[in-house]
């Protein structure tokens, strides 16, 4: 994620912000992938870091993207840590 932020434009900003909370989910999917949690982990990762990074986002105006993905990569390095979303790496039948 190396990349420079988007400018929001006129009417396109709902749009292109739509679309870069859904290049967030690639993102919490690779650090899970990476963490060794498995695909149906997502369900339940995703939410807590999102919830997470929107905790972490301080930004003074809609176009402050510099503010989302600082908080992307900080809520990433937190879930490396193990500092976010400790859950089981292994997913158990339930026993209902």
């Amino acid at each position: 994620l190396n990349l420079k932020p988007f400018p929001t434009f006129m009417g396109y900003s709902s749009r292109l912000m739509a679309e870069s909370w859904e290049s967030n989910n690639l993102y919490w999917a690779r650090l899970a992938d990476e963490s060794g949690y498995p695909p149906a982990m997502l369900h339940v990762l995703i939410p807590q870091l999102t919830r997470r990074m929107v905790e972490k986002i301080f930004a003074t105006h809609l176009e402050d993207w510099p503010a989302l993905l600082r908080a992307l990569r900080e809520t990433g390095e937190e879930f490396r840590q193990g500092k976010v979303a400790s859950l089981p790496k292994t997913s158990s039948p339930s026993s209902l």
